[in-house]
């Protein structure tokens, strides 16, 4: 899928819902730099995802800059809560001199922990239960961008 967006959004399919042990993986292209760094990435532990109550965890990554976030949403009307604030790692691939930029992006659950990993290389671990990990999983892309969101592997294990 491709997306070109103004306003933030978010991505996903109800039928896309995994709990216990599990690995999500998707290929995420930026094909432009944006104006500003702006960011993309892949959610789970999806619930109420149409409405005001949406709540999920969310793995982004900015090639501009070369940096990834992990943040946990727990309403629309409320601000998300960091639980990796913005940080330089050399595992996200940076854009081009066009812009462009691939970075695989995958989340593991397994045995009460969630490793979140950028082109094959951890970039943070910590605990399932204190994250949102069991629900709906997709993509969020933030504003202004350009990515070409590539097939989501969805894998119990």
């Amino acid at each position: 899928m491709h997306t070109t967006v103004g306003p933030a959004a978010i991505y996903w399919r109800d039928r896309d819902t995994v709990s216990g042990n599990y690995h999500v993986v998707a290929t995420l292209t930026q094909m432009v730099n944006p104006a500003h760094p702006e960011a993309f990435g892949i959610l789970i532990g999806g619930k109420n995802l149409a409405d005001s109550a949406q709540q999920y965890t969310y793995f982004l990554v900015r090639p501009v800059d070369g940096m990834y976030s992990i943040r946990r949403r727990a309403s629309y009307t409320t601000r998300p809560t960091a639980v990796v604030e913005w940080t330089a790692s050399d595992a996200v691939t940076r854009s081009d001199s066009t812009g462009k930029a691939n970075n695989e992006l995958s989340i593991e659950v397994r045995g009460g922990r969630a490793r979140f990993m950028v082109n094959g290389k951890e970039v943070y671990a910590g605990d399932a239960a204190t994250l949102d990990v069991n629900g709906v999983v997709g993509y969020r892309v933030n504003h202004n961008l350009d990515v070409h969101l590539g097939p989501l592997g969805i894998h119990k294990l």
